[in-house]
């Protein structure tokens, strides 16, 4: 039985004081300084206190409150967070009712471009001009509720047909996301590019095994030179990655303090390998000279640091994901790779070049293993130091045919 009766709400009502009054198990009449009353449901959810009103009095009585109460109370109990819900609803009401004038892929697009994409990429332009080639043209003008994985198909089939992976797989990538949002917003209740996966843009089932030949080097080199607005940041950890064979991780953490680049060595921390052990990297002229660059870009104490603080965010350093969105907007004909596949890519020119097997690994900080690993601590940093500068010629070379085919006239 609840505290409140109706004759004590009238009166406090008459009275016209602000007031919260508890009718029990989180029920509570509110009265403001403007005299509106109004029921409220104060409960907790995951550690928080929230709160729902569920109505104004006396168009919902004291009874019909406690109705609305128990109701709640039993979703709240099922883990429904019905404060959120109800917000949820509200936002996809009036989404709802803005498409609902136009309901076509392209009047989805446009919110999505403005709630997605917009101020929150750092190219948007390279997003919308997927969407403006390749997507827009064939599925703009259709509903919304009526594209199926026919449609789908449709955008898919003529890029794997000409080859052209990378961009089939940015379709694709960027045709579920504008699904999602839809489904999100309660417009559609499945994705029609959700059946569809990197097998069905040619990718091939395998192992993991992609490496950049020479000529593909190049290439890269170029793409990265011919790409407007390349980052610049990106470049410089990119080529890095290939020259020095170091995890993705332990240089995007780095901090200027590690380096010595007047010696050309970095002394990389224990801390931050994989390997547990601390170790002395040697650095290439060519290396030297692309930190020496990047150095005039970075404005904190990290080799590469964050150029946008997303929310929520507070990491100073460049994030996990920047550098495969980077390969992502690559404008190249080259096949697809992964940040990684540039490691594998720099252990196999190590080989290629004549490097010793026991020295190419440690050039990748590759535990020894058995007895080797107990009783051989010895470094070989000349002997490594020689193998990466091997390395860092050939990249170097790479670069400058890059440079100069893409060079005006």
């Amino acid at each position: 039985m609840g505290k409140l009766t109706d004759i004590a709400l009238r009166n406090w009502i008459k009275a016209g004081k602000p007031l919260a009054k508890a009718d029990g198990d989180g029920l509570t009449f509110t009265l403001s300084s403007t005299g509106t009353a109004a029921w409220v449901l104060r409960y907790r959810i995951a550690g928080s206190r929230k709160e729902i009103t569920l109505g104004r009095y006396p168009d919902i009585t004291l009874t019909k409150a406690r109705e609305l109460a128990s109701e709640k109370r039993v979703a709240i109990f099922r883990g429904v967070d019905v404060a959120q819900e109800k917000q949820d609803r509200k936002e996809a009401a009036v989404l709802a009712e803005r498409l609902a004038a136009y309901g076509t892929v392209k009047a989805l697009y446009d919110e999505f471009y403005i709630r997605q994409i917009e101020g929150l990429r750092k190219s948007p332009k390279q997003v919308s001009g997927v969407f403006e080639l390749h997507i827009l043209p064939i599925i703009g003008s259709k509903l919304v509720t009526e594209v199926k994985p026919a449609d789908v198909d449709r955008l898919l089939r003529p890029l794997s047909e000409r080859g052209i992976f990378r961009t089939a797989a940015k379709v694709l990538q960027l045709t579920k996301r504008l699904f999602d949002f839809a489904m999100k917003r309660h417009l559609i209740t499945s994705n029609p590019a959700a059946p569809f996966n990197w097998t069905d843009i040619g990718g091939k089932v395998g192992p993991r095994s992609r490496v950049l030949s020479c000529d593909e080097i190049v290439e890269f080199f170029k793409g990265m030179e011919a790409t407007p607005n390349f980052p610049p940041y990106s470049a410089a950890a990119l080529k890095l990655l290939l020259a020095l064979g170091v995890r993705k991780m332990e240089l995007l953490k780095a901090t200027w303090d590690e380096f010595d680049l007047e010696s050309g060595e970095w002394h990389l921390p224990k801390e931050r390998t994989k390997t547990e052990a601390a170790i002395r990297i040697p650095l290439s002229p060519w290396v030297v000279q692309t930190l020496r660059e990047q150095k005039k870009r970075s404005y904190n104490e990290y080799v590469f640091p964050v150029l946008r603080l997303a929310p929520g965010k507070t990491t100073r350093y460049m994030g996990e994901t920047t550098l495969n969105h980077a390969l992502y907007m690559l404008h190249s004909s080259l096949e697809s790779f992964t940040v990684h596949d540039l490691r594998r890519t720099a252990r196999t020119h190590l080989a290629a070049l004549g490097v010793e097997p026991y020295i190419a690994e440690m050039c990748l900080n590759h535990k020894p293993k058995g007895i080797e690993a107990v009783y051989n601590v010895h470094d070989y940093f000349e002997q490594r130091k020689a193998a990466l500068v091997q390395l860092s010629d050939l990249l170097e070379k790479c670069e400058a045919t890059a440079k100069q085919a893409v060079a005006p006239g």
